[in-house]
């Protein structure tokens, strides 16, 4: 894989745009049209954008960070103690996933980042689990760490009601009614991820934290550390580090929404490489309907220039294929019966 050289990699600046959200929390009026505006415009040239006045406390985003450090400081087996199971929840290590659903991550070897997976905090008698939906089981908490589910709960809320707050600005940007999301986000398909990525600083251009991918979400909402080493694919090729912005949350779109607006919104590649000699840590949350939504183009974004390019899917199965391909001890972990049959 021809790789640039990390001193080739430039730092973003102008070139993400930021969103503030802060208008359109407080209700002012016309907020929801200039802010869909400007996610419109992110959504269609960048794939990014940085979000500020997002009303999650900046408390708990420290706090977050204190129990995800935490967590992966924990003995080697205690965390093998969480090993993830097939709804994709708990831990694997560095070394265990492998980006396969992009060709952007051709040659490339496993990625070099462990993870602490968490979905919602449902109870042993909740319907979806006593049924064994896929996806839909029960977190797995360490011991020894008090406070930390408290926390990590307490996060997965917060930016679940962020992301919630932002459906009508995706549907005012794409021209449908403020509402148009909400069917299918009733009860999302949420994963928490807590990841842990070591020094690379010796990077080979083969192994990366995570190797050029885009992700299978509707949106990804990124909490950085202090420790840049997000890397984006700018329309013009060139690859550029988000850089770390206190108080901010970095948004992407992901491959679902892409294929939701007909390709229209774009679903940009990244990557991860950690180039220090410190430890990394960031906090991403992917946001996803529920799993048995069926997601059809939407009409604004289908015209006779733009002719409808995906069937409609149901979005379990767009998403088990992603698992399936890129964690194989949660594919091994999945029951027969729910693996759809080949086309």
């Amino acid at each position: 894989m021809a790789m640039p050289h990390a001193a080739d990699i430039l730092l973003a600046t102008d070139e993400i745009p930021i969103l503030d959200l802060g208008p359109y929390l407080a209700g002012e009026a016309g907020a929801l049209q200039a802010v869909a505006r400007d996610l419109l415009r992110a959504s269609t040239e960048v794939g990014f954008y940085y979000l500020r006045h997002h009303g999650v406390a900046q408390s708990l985003v420290d706090q977050a960070f204190v129990e995800a450090a935490r967590f992966h400081a924990l003995p080697e087996a205690a965390k093998q103690a969480l090993k993830v199971d097939a709804n994709k929840i708990g831990w694997f290590g560095v070394g265990s996933s492998t980006t396969r659903h992009s060709a952007l991550a051709a040659g490339a070897g496993p990625n070099l980042y462990a993870a602490f997976c968490m979905r919602h905090d449902l109870a042993p008698d909740d319907p979806e689990v006593l049924a064994g939906k896929p996806f839909r089981g029960l977190n797995r908490w360490p011991e020894g760490l008090p406070g930390f589910r408290q926390t990590m709960v307490a996060y997965l809320t917060a930016v679940e009601g962020l992301a919630k707050a932002m459906l009508p600005i995706y549907a005012t940007a794409l021209d449908a009614p403020a509402d148009f999301f909400a069917a299918a986000f009733r009860r999302p398909l949420l994963n928490l991820q807590l990841n842990h990525y070591p020094p690379q600083p010796d990077f080979d251009g083969a192994q990366f934290g995570i190797a050029p991918h885009t992700d299978r979400t509707f949106i990804t909402i990124l909490c950085q550390a202090r420790i840049p080493g997000l890397e984006i694919r700018l329309a013009d090729g060139r690859w550029v580090v988000a850089p770390v912005m206190p108080g901010h949350f970095l948004v992407n779109t992901g491959d679902l929404l892409r294929r939701w607006t007909n390709d229209r919104f774009l679903s940009t590649p990244h990557r991860v490489i950690n180039l220090t000699n410190e430890e990394r840590h960031s906090v991403p949350f992917f946001f996803n309907p529920d799993p048995d939504s069926m997601i059809e183009c939407i009409g604004s974004c289908v015209t006779p220039a733009h002719p409808l390019r995906h069937p409609p899917i149901r979005y379990i199965d767009f998403y088990r294929e992603f698992v399936q391909q890129t964690h194989p001890q949660v594919a091994a972990a999945m029951r027969p019966e729910a693996t759809p049959a080949c086309p």
